[in-house]
């Protein structure tokens, strides 16, 4: 009797070996993962954050389903990550059900997904029985409405994708994947300029002398104007005078210094003249798409005693507003 009992004892443990493990969950058998994701979209058409019109394209995208799986109807819906503030959205155009035209794109916490593949305002496809892996495309359009304030560069659109997956023998299988679901464009940098105000102008001079003229207040010899700038990227700005900073009297350049009244003019903190007639370019950060004044002064430092008579004296001064690329940093508020 004595040597039975190891083997009882032995008997024992496998038994309780055997019950734990039975008491385990079964575990998944292969192709019960709903192992769906998406390739990232590349849109060419760039966007202009400066035009008028709503930005709409159209384009394909690609779900994939990897290794052996069962089939499986698939919905998903697209929700705004934690940090996405932009009010785009994506319509479904095509997919795999007859629910397409609606936008895809929810507020978190988003509605329920739906069984069946006539759901509007979801994805719907279905991937059929595999041994390897599958995929299905279908036909999305993104809106992104004129105005929207978007940096320039290359910008990712990036969502969290919620979906559900109904397999063909009756379960089911629910869930998010974060940052599932990125489309990507260029956004110009652009910038618009344009003055504001009515362009300087002295009115009648012919009687005032260089003495009178600095003597004279604000009212007789300065005039300001202002440049307004409105963009999404850096810029540039560059001035010149066709006269050498003095209005002559046919208004076109002229030795004759009986044709010629001298000003001063200032901008973004430099003062140009006949006597430092370069003006050194200002690189500005930008401006935002609502637009900044830049204030431009033109202060007069000659008077028209003695000067040949002219209906009008005149010079013709160029200002140059030119974008700047994305990563230059030596840039200035211009306001």
């Amino acid at each position: 009797m004595g040597k039975l009992l190891p083997r009882l004892a032995a008997f024992a443990l496998l038994v309780c070996w055997s019950a734990t493990v039975m008491a385990q969950p079964p575990r998944r058998r292969i192709g019960d993962v709903c192992s769906v994701g998406f390739d990232p979209v590349w849109i060419s058409q760039s966007y202009d954050p400066m035009s008028p019109n709503d930005y709409v394209v159209s384009f394909t995208a690609t779900a994939r389903r990897g290794g052996q799986s069962f089939g499986t109807n698939y919905s998903a819906l697209l929700l705004r990550a934690a940090n996405y503030r932009l009010f785009t959205q994506v319509f479904l155009i095509r997919d795999d059900g007859s629910g397409s035209g609606g936008n895809v794109v929810y507020e978190r916490p988003g509605p329920s997904l739906e069984p069946g593949l006539d759901d509007a305002g979801e994805i719907d496809l279905t991937f059929a029985a595999s041994g390897g892996a599958s995929s299905r495309t279908f036909d999305m359009q993104l809106r992104i409405p004129a105005g929207t304030a978007i940096e320039p560069g290359t910008f990712e659109h990036v969502f969290d994708v919620r979906y559900l997956c109904d397999y063909l023998d009756g379960r089911s299988d629910r869930g998010t994947v974060n940052r599932g679901f990125s489309i990507y464009l260029s956004v110009n940098g652009s910038v618009q300029a344009s003055l504001v105000g009515t362009e300087p102008d002295f009115g009648e001079i012919g009687m005032l002398s260089d003495t009178d003229v600095a003597a004279a207040g604000p009212s007789v010899n300065l005039r300001r104007h202002y440049l307004r700038v409105a963009g999404t990227g850096p810029y540039e700005v560059g001035v010149s005078s066709q006269n050498g900073w003095r209005m002559t009297a046919t208004g076109a350049p002229t030795g004759n210094a009986a044709e010629r009244i001298a000003y001063r003019y200032e901008l973004l903190g430099q003062q140009v003249d006949s006597s430092r007639p370069n003006f050194t370019p200002v690189r500005c950060q930008a401006s935002g798409l609502a637009g900044e004044n830049i204030a431009m002064t033109a202060i007069l430092t000659q008077g028209g005693l003695g000067k040949v008579p002219s209906p009008v004296y005149r010079d013709i001064i160029t200002i140059t507003i030119a974008p700047l690329a994305t990563w230059v940093t030596d840039t200035q508020r211009c306001t």
